[in-house]
């Protein structure tokens, strides 16, 4: 029997034919199953991890890269049968409850009735009370075993809400992708969410664990096939424990809690989106599949995106910063309103939105609202840009983002402190509006001898976009005037996360003291020998962790005594 464990023997009764995964493949995209959608082609990425931690181009033999969007949701009918499986265990429960209560009341006044005859009483007195008593103890025992029926019942209730629950957080069409090598079909291909999802049983990359692999059926040759793996990743969504042959009643406690708690939180973005899509402004930004519009953008953009060369990129970007920082103009002014329309939408819409980071008070995650179909399209047209640019690494096959609108304004955040972000590569995006000031500064790449050293200076335009390595260190100035939004987009490639480069980025030692704009209160040792701490962020002296001692520069000195220890990370 062949098996993912099979020898190289066995592996050859089903050897693996490319043309057969491409028939696969089609036929999936021919006649997908009802839960899933958005159905992409069969790509070899540009870029792989091998065993020594190094990025490399794969060779013509694979790995090849599939990905499409799989629903985990009950059928409307079965999600109703489950909320009234619900309603109905819950209410006789509650019946079975409320009747031992009243039981118990009834005997505790019998027996307050027996206490209270007098003495001497006829017996026919006593009797009528002790027979009173007798009842109401019997009674007592009958409704102690419907009680332990209602706790069963309660029990039940609660599994089928957690059901209902289940289904519903993760009734939502989740692109995943499906990486297959040459050892398909004996193997399973690698399975990956690439977009937001909440889910207990996945690792920090979205990755599928090993039980969901061992769980998947076979097809009757004893080996993959691509329709099976579809239908596992749906199942795992509907009840991954029961689609691991695990009952709710065995699995941990503080697993069903873990899973619980993820249940909620995907629930909560779920239902925000659910919500805010009866509201919306602009219904052609929340097309499914997303569709953006040639109009939508600046000319020459759309020229580079279309011609595809190398040349016709080149044509649209101004290096601001030789190999570090570039600009282009990517809107026009017709899609800047309609989007800026639709952000004000959403915040009159008084739905809940989280921070978009740790440093940013005001602003929207527009994957939370509905709109990560589209960036998912617009990180695609943006790839060949970030491939010409940096596809060494950071800017290659990106399969991640976390993209969101940042609010600058009076009486809100007026700027940013320097920091880098949680990015391999950045695109910031001026949507306007009409502002003074809040400039971009540029230091650095963190790790650098000129790490803290200002690099660039750059203004904002309205439809444009700067792009830069999230570990350059960069802040924005104090907005004097007006109001600036802006949309930023981090972009996360897994491959290039598991990269040496990635994991041990080099670090040097400083070359000198820092200068005064790109020192950070919010990581710095030393910014109050430069800088005055800004009223609110007192609190923060002493607890930086930049530069790490080793790494110092000459005569450095911190502006106090550490405060406690602290994660050396941005």
């Amino acid at each position: 029997m062949a098996s993912a464990g099979a020898s190289p023997t066995a592996r050859l009764e089903v050897p693996f034919r490319f043309t057969d995964l491409v028939d696969e493949v089609e036929s999936v995209r021919r006649d997908p199953p009802t839960y899933v959608s958005r159905v992409g082609a069969l790509k070899v990425p540009s870029k792989i991890c091998n065993s020594e931690l190094i990025l490399v181009t794969p060779p013509e033999a694979g790995p090849w890269v599939f990905t499409l969007a799989v629903s985990g949701g009950e059928s409307d009918k079965e999600v109703q049968q489950l909320a009234e499986q619900h309603a109905t265990l819950s209410a006789e429960a509650q019946k079975i409850a409320a009747s031992k209560v009243q039981v118990v009341a009834k005997l505790k006044a019998a027996k307050e009735r027996l206490e209270e005859i007098p003495s001497p009483s006829s017996e026919a007195v006593l009797q009528a009370a002790c027979s009173a008593v007798q009842a109401a103890e019997d009674r007592l025992a009958e409704v102690q075993e419907e009680d332990r029926i209602a706790r069963a019942a309660a029990e039940r209730a609660r599994a089928a809400q957690e059901k209902v629950a289940c289904a519903d957080a993760y009734n939502h069409s989740f692109v995943v992708a499906l990486q297959f090598d040459s050892s398909w079909p004996v193997k399973p291909p690698t399975v990956r969410f690439q977009g937001v999802m909440h889910h207990a049983l996945v690792d920090e990359s979205g990755g599928m664990l090993m039980p969901f692999f061992k769980s998947i059926p076979k097809d009757d040759r004893k080996v993959h096939s691509l329709r099976l793996i579809l239908e596992a990743i749906h199942h795992f969504l509907i009840d991954p424990l029961h689609n691991w042959g695990i009952s709710r009643e065995s699995a941990p406690s503080r697993l069903l809690s873990s899973m619980l708690a993820e249940e909620k939180m995907n629930l909560a973005r779920l239902t925000t989106i659910r919500k805010y899509a009866l509201q919306v402004k602009h219904k052609e930004l929340f097309e499914s599949p997303p569709r953006w519009r040639e109009e939508w953008f600046d000319p020459a953009f759309w020229k580079a995106c279309t011609e595809k060369t190398p040349e016709a990129w080149r044509a649209i970007l101004v290096e601001q910063l030789p190999n570090e920082v570039f600009s282009f103009k990517i809107f026009t002014d017709e899609f800047l309103n309609m989007f800026v329309e639709e952000i004000f939408n959403f915040y009159s819409s008084g739905l809940p939105a989280r921070r978009p980071n740790s440093m940013n008070n005001y602003g929207i995650i527009l994957n939370e609202i509905g709109l990560e179909p589209m960036i998912d399209e617009l990180q695609q047209l943006l790839q060949p840009l970030g491939e010409l640019l940096w596809g060494s690494g950071p800017g290659t096959c990106w399969d991640g983002h976390h993209c969101f609108i940042v609010r600058y304004r009076e009486g809100e955040d007026l700027g940013l402190d320097m920091h880098t972000d949680d990015s391999d590569v950045t695109f910031n995006i001026c949507l306007g509006l009409d502002f003074e000031g809040a400039g971009l500064q540029f230091c650095g790449i963190m790790g650098a001898a000129n790490h803290r050293r200002h690099t660039n200076t750059f203004k904002h335009q309205k439809g444009h976009c700067v792009c830069h390595l999230g570990r350059k260190r960069h802040g924005a100035d104090d907005i004097s005037r007006g109001e600036r939004l802006n949309i930023i987009l981090w972009n996360h490639s897994s491959t290039y996360r598991k990269s040496e480069e990635y994991e041990d980025p080099p670090y040097e030692r400083e070359e000198g003291a820092p200068d005064e704009v790109c020192v950070s209160f919010t990581h710095d040792r030393d910014y109050g020998v430069f800088k005055e701490y800004p009223v609110g962020k007192e609190h923060l002296k002493g607890r930086g962790w930049c530069p790490p001692k080793k790494f110092e520069y000459a005569d450095f000195k911190p502006d106090a005594k550490p405060a406690a220890k602290v994660s050396s990370g941005c």
